[in-house]
């Protein structure tokens, strides 16, 4: 809500220096494009997260809230790994229960833990911004002239 608030803003300042109405559309357009192009490059960097890890054995410790959002702390041997996405919220207690062995994928170099959610997100998000960047960056390419 904040960001449209802001976008709205950003639009009456524009409309008062004096761009037309196509001009502000035309802006949007382009910050819009240009948060797919930045998401599809998330999902690019995920996948080599993914692609990188190896799966191994863990339990669920606890839930970590002192970073910017909420995520699941594994143990894999003596070391903790937190996840690297965060935390599910509707089905906490049926996702993350304490003790039971699960199969997780680590990401040595990150130090970083993937459960199935995490790859879930990255698989379906990966077949779907990727492809829609590239795209995007095409009819972009196209509309401009580059």
């Amino acid at each position: 809500m904040e960001y449209l608030i802001v976008l709205a803003l950003l639009a009456i300042i524009l409309f008062c220096l004096g761009f037309s109405l196509g001009d502000v559309l035309m802006m949007i357009a382009v910050l819009l494009c240009v948060g797919i192009v930045f998401v599809g490059a998330f999902f690019v960097f995920s996948l080599v997260v993914l692609i990188a890890s190896r799966e191994v054995s863990a339990s669920f410790v606890k839930m970590n809230d002192d970073g910017r959002y909420p995520c699941a702390v594994y143990k894999v041997g003596d070391s903790e790994v937190k996840n690297l996405f965060p935390s599910e919220m509707i089905m906490k207690d049926k996702l993350y229960v304490p003790e039971k062995e699960i199969k997780i994928r680590r990401c040595v170099f990150f130090k970083a833990a993937l459960d199935k959610n995490a790859v879930i997100t990255i698989v379906f998000g990966s077949a779907v911004f990727i492809p829609l960047s590239a795209v995007v960056i095409l009819a972009m390419k196209w509309f401009f002239g580059l």
